[in-house]
């Protein structure tokens, strides 16, 4: 069955199309991944199928149930993690968990044992007595998760999940995910971080400007750059060499960041030596051929950055 089948959906906010005529489907069991850069229309979209917002145009089924039409039943059968915790800082954890679960009509002693069961997941059992205000940012998020689970919900939507979060509070969360996902719950996620799409989604949706732009699995999406190479050169940065480099036939696009530069070339003969050329003047530490990340798919195929 699709957890989630989209045909044509659109959203305008006077005069601005957010979201222009989107189409997709989401398997149920999947990970589904929504990649690109802030206000690409990711939010907007997951407002919609999970009924915050109504469509300008289209149509949208989550379960079989119409985002219309039957918002009662597709609210019980959704969990959502927002971009910002909806916590309540001056309680505890477990108070935010028993009030959260009375919401949904879940009895108390399932929500106990539910509880207990999330809390031992996700490492916050020793803090479940605690003010939520002297949690970090990792915790309120995993909290944030917690809730989202705790009448569990056949699809979870995770908007931005590991936004502000530091490395090792990112992969805490990737793993969880990953685990509720053996066990059965559809995820939606929606992220500008390449490389959490590429770890975590079985199939993902490019989406710039409100249009989906590509879909597909990772390694499918990667191989749209078959007749490209990428080149990382680690050198001192320059602002001209960018200029000198574009002037060689057959690149197409370049970025630079953390001292490399990342070149994306047509795959002809003779041109790395005529970029090795361009460059024989400067300091020149390494060059290699990387394998190509979803970042260099979304630049192929827009000419920007998701982070620009």
């Amino acid at each position: 069955m699709k957890a989630i089948e989209v045909q044509n959906l659109k959203r305008v906010f006077d005069g601005i199309i957010a979201v222009n005529d989107i189409s997709f489907d989401v398997e149920e069991g999947e990970i589904f991944g929504f990649l690109g850069p802030n206000g690409a229309g990711k939010t907007t979209t997951v407002k919609m199928l999970t009924c915050q917002l109504v469509p300008s145009e289209g149509e949208a089924k989550v379960f079989g149930y119409d985002i219309r039409k039957e918002c009662n039943i597709i609210r019980k059968i959704i969990g959502i993690v927002p971009q910002e915790a909806s916590l309540h800082e001056l309680l505890t954890a477990e108070q935010n968990i028993f009030f959260y679960g009375m919401l949904y009509d879940i009895p108390k002693k399932e929500i106990r044992r539910r509880a207990e069961e999330l809390l031992s997941a996700m490492e916050l059992s020793h803090r479940k007595k605690d003010l939520v205000k002297t949690f970090s940012g990792g915790m309120k998020q995993r909290l944030n998760l917690i809730l989202a689970l705790l009448h569990k919900p056949k699809l979870l939507f995770l908007d931005e999940p590991t936004t502000g979060l530091d490395p090792q509070a990112r992969r805490r969360i990737w793993e969880f995910i990953k685990e509720i996902n053996e066990q059965g719950t559809t995820i939606f996620l929606t992220t500008h971080y390449m490389e959490e799409a590429d770890n975590l989604a079985d199939r993902v949706a490019i989406i710039d400007n409100g249009k989906i732009i590509s879909l597909g699995k990772p390694s499918e999406l990667k191989r749209k750059m078959r007749k490209e190479k990428i080149l990382e050169v680690e050198i001192e940065h320059d602002e001209r060499i960018a200029d000198s480099i574009k002037t060689v036939e057959g690149v197409k696009q370049l970025t630079y960041e953390n001292g490399k530069l990342r070149i994306i070339v047509e795959d002809r003969k003779g041109l790395l030596l005529d970029i090795v050329r361009v460059l024989s003047d400067k300091n020149i530490k390494s060059l290699i051929t990387a394998e190509p990340t979803l970042e260099d798919v979304f630049i192929y195929l827009t000419g920007k950055r998701l982070r620009d």
